[in-house]
């Protein structure tokens, strides 16, 4: 048998990998627009442990939007603007940082190693959690690349500075991100859980970190929201799943009512693609565990192929145009 083995390519057969696109383990030979990196990591989770296996699952519902396996790289069409999006965009699957047990510093480390190569090769990083303790060492790899911003959208602020000492656990790391130097702008969205304290509000604001909580997006509009964003320049967007309501994303291990709709996160996303130059994108807290239908899964994989096409068609990539 010669050539393309899968050229009915459902989602039922044939390898897991992120849209099915090629493996390329080999993080110093990226060649693609997309590198997806899975980081299964939940050792800084304190309830409800099992993001470590979000990686997996997220890749094997992703199967589900594989335009590019075996195919030509044809994208999607947009039946709401009748836009064609990601078309001719190259993506590669870099599999998992070899996470060890729950040594944060030696995963911290391999997690920077593992995302400065595929920053050096001008593709667009897309890390899959994992808890969001990872969004910090993986920030921490654009150390020397220059100046980036942040945007955050969570029901939570994660803005602990330790728990009985622990500086590094998923109630952290916005505030280790924003103590890096070369973070300038952070913006968090969809913030509304009631263990929210005070001094974590001040004490983000006091760094610089502009809020918009829930309630904010809803009363305002998520138009105006947009325009009322700070200016933007290289930025990095982590998307915990949780900044979704639970009747759409319950599989995740902090769950907290009235949260946003996909289509409120949808238009945030645009927006913000359309004012900023997005650098990376990372998704954590899907929890595969307890997400008994694979409903969180899936949403996270539409709305990581939608996020995508905003971003390349902000770059004047991927078509974008009517058909």
């Amino acid at each position: 048998m010669t050539g393309n083995r899968y050229p009915a390519n459902l989602p039922s057969v044939g390898l897991s990998t992120f849209f099915r696109s090629p493996v390329c383990e080999d993080l110093n030979a990226v060649s693609a627009n997309v590198a997806f990196l899975g980081v299964p990591y939940d050792a800084g989770s304190g309830f409800r442990p099992g993001a470590r296996f979000g990686p997996r699952e997220i890749r094997s519902f992703s199967l589900r939007y594989s335009a590019w396996g075996g195919h030509s790289a044809n994208g999607y069409w947009n039946v709401s603007d009748r836009r064609r999006y990601l078309e001719g965009i190259s993506m590669v699957d870099c599999g998992d940082v070899d996470i060890t047990y729950y040594d944060f510093e030696l995963n911290r480390r391999k997690i920077v190693d593992c995302v400065r190569p595929l920053i050096a090769s001008k593709a667009l990083p897309v890390l899959i959690g994992g808890d969001h303790s990872i969004t910090f060492p993986a920030i921490c790899a654009f150390e020397g690349s220059g100046p980036i911003d942040v945007v955050h959208f969570d029901a939570h602020m994660d803005w602990r500075d330790h728990i009985d000492g622990v500086r590094h656990s998923n109630a952290s790391p916005l505030r280790r991100v924003k103590e890096l130097p070369f973070v300038h702008q952070m913006v968090q969205l969809g913030i509304r859980d009631i263990r929210t304290s005070a001094d974590q509000v001040d004490a983000a604001e006091a760094a610089g970190s502009v809020i918009f909580t829930s309630d904010a997006i809803r009363e305002r509009g998520v138009s105006a929201v947009v325009d009322a964003l700070p200016p933007l320049r290289r930025t990095y967007v982590t998307i915990d799943i949780d900044a979704l309501d639970p009747s759409i994303a319950p599989g995740t291990q902090s769950p907290t009512v009235d949260g946003l709709l996909y289509h409120e996160v949808r238009q945030l996303l645009a927006g913000i693609s359309r004012r900023a130059e997005i650098v990376a994108v990372d998704l954590v807290e899907v929890n595969p565990m307890i997400d008994t239908t694979g409903q969180t899964c899936l949403l996270a994989s539409t709305l990581i192929t939608e996020f995508l096409g905003m971003i390349f068609a902000a770059r004047g990539a991927g078509k974008a145009q009517s058909e």
